[in-house]
């Protein structure tokens, strides 16, 4: 008899269990993710910093080197700026001179894109200046945009939108294009 009721015991005590975790297992749910956490991975600051100077070397050569007000690292590669002023280091040996009240940066991929009073300087001789500036290092594409001003030589080039290359040698012109050669022309 004694047997007996220490097995029923254990039983019930079994048979509990059981039941909770039955519940547990089937009768609980698991809440989904609220939409202050969902935005939270989309795209998060990894980093911010202030003053600072950025640079990009690839194959032990200097790409670029960006002074910057703030910079902040995003989690998908890229890099948001204000105030930039550099030096971004061209294939041909050249140099590129810019200013911009701010940018963003795709590091992976080497592209900029700048906005606010956007002024570039070649070494070599050549001017643009643009409310907007588009350009993707690897492809050597560069595309301003918003009341664009190229000087190459004796050349003047303004427009609504020019695409051209780094050198800024080749130009196309897309609304109210005006070219003139033969002058001496200011950099403002």
């Amino acid at each position: 008899m004694k047997n007996k009721n220490t097995i029923l015991a254990v039983a019930a005590g079994l048979g509990c269990l059981f039941l909770v975790f039955a519940w547990l297992f089937w009768g609980s749910t698991v809440p989904e993710p609220t939409d202050k956490t969902k935005k939270a991975t989309d795209n998060t600051v990894k980093a911010t910093v202030r003053d600072t100077v950025l640079n990009r070397d690839e194959g032990g050569k200097r790409k670029w080197s960006l002074k910057v007000g703030e910079a902040d690292q995003e989690s998908n590669g890229m890099i948001t700026a204000k105030k930039l002023d550099g030096i971004i280091y061209l294939n041909n040996g050249d140099e590129m001179y810019v200013t911009a009240e701010a940018g963003k940066i795709s590091n992976k991929q080497n592209q900029f894109e700048l906005s606010g009073k956007v002024m570039a300087r070649l070494k070599q001789g050549g001017f643009l200046k643009a409310d907007k500036v588009e350009w993707n290092q690897a492809k050597d594409i560069l595309t301003a945009t918003g009341a664009v001003k190229v000087i190459k030589d004796d050349m003047l080039a303004q427009a609504e939108k020019i695409i051209t290359s780094s050198k800024f040698n080749h130009f196309r012109l897309i609304g109210k294009a005006h070219v003139e050669r033969g002058g001496q022309y200011e950099e403002k």
